[in-house]
C-alpha cells in the first residue's frame, strides 16, 4: 500500500513538473507571438484593392496619374503649410516623386505609351479647395490623403514588381523602395503632430 502510494505521488509530481513546464513554454510563445505581431505591425500591409498584375499600359497610367497628384498636393504644401514635419516631409515627396516621374517616363517612352498630362477636373477642384483651406486643416487633410494614397499606390507598385516584362518589373521593384519609405515617413509624421 506504501508503494501504490509512493508510486502516485511520484506520478502526481511528474506531472506537475510538465504542468509547469508546460505554462513556461506557452508563455514563451505568448511572448514570441506578441514579438512577431510587433514586428508585423511596421509592414506594410497588401490591400487588393488595385487590379494587381494589371496590364503594361494600365500601369503606366494609374503610376503616371498618382505622381502627377502627388507632385501637385506636395507643391501646394510646400507654400501652404507652416508646420515643419510637414513642410520637410512635402520637400522630400516633391524630390522623390520627381525622380520616380522621370523614370516612369523613359519607361514609358520606351513602350510607346503617354502619361498623363494634368489632373482630372475633380482633382483639381479638390486642390482648388484645399488652397482655401486654414493652415492647419489643409496639414492635417494632406497628411491624411498621402497615408491613405499611399497604401493604394503601394498596392499599384507591388502588383507591377511580380507581373510584366523586365523593364516594368525592375522599374517598380526600385520605385518601391523609395514609396515604402515615404508611406512610414507619412504615417510617422501623421501621427507625430497628432492629426
Amino acid at each position: 500500500m506504501k508503494r501504490i502510494s509512493l508510486l502516485t505521488i511520484a506520478l502526481l509530481g511528474l506531472l506537475m513538473a510538465q504542468a509547469c513546464r508546460d505554462t513556461g513554454t506557452n508563455e514563451s510563445t505568448a511572448h514570441s507571438a506578441a514579438v512577431d505581431s510587433a514586428m508585423k505591425a511596421d509592414l506594410i500591409t497588401d490591400t487588393a484593392g488595385i487590379n494587381r498584375g494589371a496590364g503594361t499600359t494600365e500601369f503606366i497610367h494609374d503610376a503616371g496619374y498618382t505622381g502627377l497628384l502627388e507632385l501637385e498636393l506636395s507643391k501646394l504644401a510646400l507654400q501652404k503649410a507652416t508646420n515643419p514635419k510637414v513642410k520637410n516631409f512635402a520637400k522630400m515627396m516633391v524630390k522623390d516623386y520627381t525622380k520616380i516621374t522621370e523614370k516612369l517616363k523613359k519607361l514609358a517612352e520606351s513602350k510607346k505609351i503617354t502619361l498623363p498630362a494634368t489632373l482630372q477636373d475633380a482633382d483639381q477642384a479638390h486642390l482648388a479647395e484645399l488652397q482655401k483651406m486654414d493652415v492647419a486643416g489643409f496639414e492635417k487633410h494632406y497628411m491624411g490623403m498621402i497615408v491613405k494614397n499611399h497604401i493604394k499606390t503601394l498596392d499599384l507598385y507591388k502588383g507591377a514588381a511580380t507581373s510584366g516584362d523586365s523593364p516594368l518589373q525592375n522599374f517598380a521593384k526600385g520605385a518601391l523602395k523609395t514609396l515604402e519609405w515615404n508611406y512610414k515617413q507619412a504615417t510617422s509624421v501623421h501621427n507625430k503632430i497628432g492629426l
